[in-house]
């Protein structure tokens, strides 16, 4: 760690910085970028100076992260230098840090070399339960409703397929195997900052829940809460609770919707029943989701005399009537 300072009583000021030292050499997980300090003593040389700065593995001569920077220098100044490099990305192993000075026309003048350890275990691919009693994780502390919660929440989130997956470990009682599943498919979304994007959307999962709370399940868990997680929060959205012969319903509209590439999708939930928040998906006109021809009918279906047609069975339309928006709303909403 660097941090500007004045204080030169202080055991690791070093040129205007404290340096606090990282005595291990080891930079696991939680550490995004390697921060270093050199000096550079030009003694006699009154050139420009370039410093060149990287990371790479032990034994190979290939850089990573090259930084190049310029310096002006006199002889008599010591050049101090603060570097750093983003290793997010830097896969478990052993590597060096290097850094290089070269005068104006790239000759080598100076060439050090720091070996360190990069531990992260995010950019494995799939952890094994071996993994995740050897390490510790963000998902250690996590008790079990807590594990319950988290795996319900991202059930919108999930590939239809592993859907079977994440239901059978919701009723197991290995909590191991609850961390394990949670883990990876975070890991699988942000392999650099896994616990931060956990977190992020943790956050929006509590005020969905907040927002479509029901009695009978946590509020993410209901047809509207379930959406708005899978698709995003939409960029309108008509709520109608008083028209005549009609339950209350609710219509979103998303102006572009990225998940099929189409424009001007819509969602309609309706509450048939009456109850608290306990909306359910009518109709919708994403692709792969509930196309339901006869949801004008269905929505209406107190007012069954005034189907439009002579078909009671095979009808999709009422009779337009003052007050009758949903039509309207669906289609130049």
């Amino acid at each position: 760690k660097a941090e500007s300072s004045t204080s030169t009583t202080h055991p690791f000021y070093k040129q205007r910085f404290i340096l606090e030292p990282l005595p291990t050499l080891r930079y696991h997980k939680a550490f995004l970028q390697l921060l270093a300090y050199n000096e550079v003593y030009p003694n006699a040389y009154t050139g420009d100076l370039q410093i060149r700065y990287f990371v790479q593995a032990v034994g190979k001569s290939e850089p990573i992260g090259l930084k190049i920077s310029h310096r002006k220098t006199n002889t008599k100044a010591v050049i101090p230098l603060v570097l750093g490099l983003n290793i997010q990305e830097l896969a478990t192993g052993n590597y060096e840090l290097v850094v290089e000075v070269r005068d104006s026309t790239g000759n080598l003048l100076i060439n050090k070399k720091k070996n360190f350890h990069r531990h992260n275990p995010y950019l494995q691919g799939n952890l094994t339960l071996s993994d995740l009693q050897q390490d510790s994780f963000f998902v250690h502390p996590l008790d079990e409703k807590m594990l319950n919660y988290s795996l319900k929440a991202v059930l919108p989130k999930i590939n239809q397929k592993d859907t079977e997956q994440l239901n059978n470990t919701l009723k197991s009682n290995n909590l191991d195997e609850k961390r394990l599943l949670l883990l990876n498919f975070w890991i699988e979304q942000n392999a650099n900052q896994p616990q931060a994007a956990y977190e992020s959307y943790m956050q929006i999962v509590k005020a969905v829940d907040r927002e479509y709370k029901s009695g009978f399940r946590n509020g993410f868990e209901t047809d509207r809460g379930y959406y708005y997680l899978k698709y995003g929060r939409p960029d309108d959205i008509v709520s109608v609770e008083d028209e005549p012969s009609a339950p209350p319903y609710e219509i979103w509209s998303y102006n572009y919707f990225p998940a099929t590439r189409q424009s001007n999708v819509r969602f309609l939930f309706y509450n048939p029943s009456l109850a608290g928040g306990d909306y359910i998906l009518l109709h919708a006109t994403a692709q792969g989701e509930r196309n339901n021809p006869n949801w004008e009918v269905e929505l209406y279906r107190n007012a069954p005399n005034e189907i439009e047609g002579d078909d009671p069975f095979g009808a999709t339309q009422m009779k337009d009537n003052f007050g009758r928006r949903a039509r309207k709303l669906m289609s130049d909403f």
